[in-house]
């Protein structure tokens, strides 16, 4: 068994996220859910839906948590889960970070995480064009 995926978003952000890595995939080699957040749930339902994923995800080697930004509500929701030493908690998810996720799926909780990180940040880059020497700069 892998890793456990939970998408913890505003809105569809999670699910468009998901949508599009499975066109790239053709399928998500992980168990992963989406629980989104849209302005009219109360905080407090979301977070007990969240607790019931997460255990539902858990089968033995944790659950990964990808929020979409820090300190929104569903960071705050996520960070509760900060003490459990089964589940980790990455905000700033893109589709780079999702992509990348998915190539090491059977990695380890840490490993995954770590793999997360990287892949989030490499896949934000200011992308300079010069016309004369037409090459792209990282």
């Amino acid at each position: 068994m892998n890793v456990g995926l939970l998408l913890l978003t505003h809105n569809d952000i999670g699910s468009q996220l998901l949508l599009a890595a499975k066109a790239i995939y053709g399928s998500v080699p992980m168990r992963t859910e989406l629980l989104s957040i849209d302005h009219y749930d109360k905080p407090i339902d979301i977070s007990n839906l969240a607790k019931q994923y997460v255990k539902v995800l858990n089968k033995g080697k944790g659950v990964l948590i990808l929020t979409d930004m820090f300190g929104s509500t569903p960071s705050n929701i996520a960070k509760d889960f900060c003490n459990d030493k089964n589940v980790n908690v990455v905000s700033g998810i893109n589709l780079s970070m999702l992509l990348h996720i998915f190539n090491y799926p059977s990695l380890p909780l840490k490993k995954l995480t770590e793999k997360a990180i990287e892949g989030g940040k490499d896949g934000v880059m200011k992308i300079d064009y010069e016309r004369k020497k037409n090459n792209y700069k990282k």
